[in-house]
């Protein structure tokens, strides 16, 4: 009880202007420009992501392939679909400065947006998820990642199929998912909702929309040629991961590292996303339970987990997605003291630890050695699976709370 009361004294003393919906979306605008202006004053290697992302839509505009390396543009690949270098065209004919304040500005917006969907009654659930993903999202946009966007397309599909927007759900989750292929799992979420075949054709659309895109600047042949070196590049990075033919990256922030470093147990990642994906959708099975808003939002934040700890390329600065899941899972289950270990242990290692805020010697010699990021996150995931499983939710749902007192 005591932890749980020095919380609340904690959120009665955050600033009224950041109790506002208003006011977060400002502290996360701030945020990002202040990330932007400082990433141009330390120079274009603290951005080389970004370059990455904008050189892109030029490689492919000229024919180039996307998958080569470009040491005189950039240092590191290019691994993302040829749909994505399509995407930055808005970006790349504006000044460099510019773009790299926008592309933090867009990751702050799109995040802000997704929290702002979600279907609370009580706008304080929306804020306290801002407050409490605030230093990962600036975390991952210090990172030039693109992992913010994609989190959010992942909640914003989910309010869509809650409104019953199929379309604009079946958009957002192949728009997530060709930017980055994990979000591909976000997919299931429509097997809780009426009309499944008419999303299925939805998905389907989307799909070949996406695929074809690039043809407005490119030929098929060339986008063939574009698609074949992506695919031989990501199974090569597979590979690589899966055999250790690359020891010198840094360990992925997942459950395939977890169980290598702590238990000695090295297993194709592919058996273990299996294994993951089937815990994932054992839920499902409770069919009954499809109609109780908390059941599926529990759901979200599952998958939201999952697209993480399961990934075998996870980075430390991309978990801005779990951590946006984990947000989301305190907003709507009690905050007992088990809640409360959760959310704190995840804040110290998952969040905290990343930062300069954190002493650098137990980072070096112990968070990123033992991948205890991930940690907080994979148990957690468990004890969600376990609550979708063996919980009874009521239309009421106890488990729903004010998330400020």
């Amino acid at each position: 009880m005591e932890l749980i009361k020095a919380t609340e004294k904690i959120i009665k003393a955050i600033p009224d202007f950041l109790k506002e919906e208003k006011g977060i979306l400002g502290l996360l605008l701030i945020a990002a420009v202040v990330v932007g202006l400082q990433k141009l004053l330390q120079g274009p290697a603290t951005y080389n992501s970004y370059i990455i992302f904008k050189s892109s839509f030029l490689h492919l505009y000229y024919d180039q392939n996307l998958y080569g390396g470009y040491p005189d543009e950039y240092f590191d690949e290019y691994l993302y679909s040829p749909t994505f270098s399509l995407l930055m065209a808005p970006l790349v004919f504006l000044p460099l400065w510019l773009q790299v304040i926008l592309w933090c500005c867009l990751n702050a917006v799109c995040v802000y947006a997704a929290i702002k969907l979600l279907p609370f009654n009580d706008g304080r659930k929306r804020i306290v998820i801002c407050l409490f993903i605030l230093l990962e999202f600036i975390t991952s946009i210090q990172n030039m990642q693109v992992a913010p966007m994609v989190g959010a397309f992942i909640i914003i599909a989910f309010t869509f199929l809650e409104r019953g927007s199929l379309l604009k759900a079946a958009f957002f989750i192949i728009l997530a998912s060709f930017i980055k292929i994990y979000a591909i799992i976000s997919v299931v979420l429509f097997l809780m909702y009426p009309k499944r075949l008419k999303f299925i054709l939805y998905i389907s659309f989307w799909v070949v929309v996406f695929v074809l895109a690039p043809l407005a600047i490119v030929t098929p042949n060339v986008l063939t040629f574009q698609y074949h070196s992506w695919y031989n590049t990501t199974m090569l990075i597979h590979q690589s991961e899966d055999t250790g033919m690359n020891p010198n990256v840094v360990l992925p922030v997942s459950v395939m590292s977890v169980l290598k470093v702590w238990f000695n147990v090295t297993l194709p990642s592919l058996y273990i996303q299996l294994a993951g994906t089937v815990l994932l959708l054992l839920p499902l099975i409770r069919i009954k339970y499809y109609k109780i808003l908390v059941f599926r939002i529990l759901l979200l934040s599952s998958i939201l987990i999952w697209s993480m700890i399961f990934n075998h390329i996870a980075e430390s600065a991309s978990y801005i997605v779990a951590i946006l899941g984990v947000g989301i899972w305190y907003s709507v289950v009690k905050k007992d003291k088990l809640t409360m270990c959760f959310l704190i242990t995840i804040f110290i290692l998952s969040v905290l630890s990343p930062t300069s805020l954190f002493p650098s010697y137990l980072r070096r010699h112990y968070i990123e050695p033992y991948v205890l990021k991930a940690v907080p996150c994979i148990l957690l995931w468990l004890y969600i699976q376990f609550k979708l499983l063996f919980s009874k939710f009521n239309d009421t749902p106890e488990l729903v709370v004010s998330a400020i007192q």
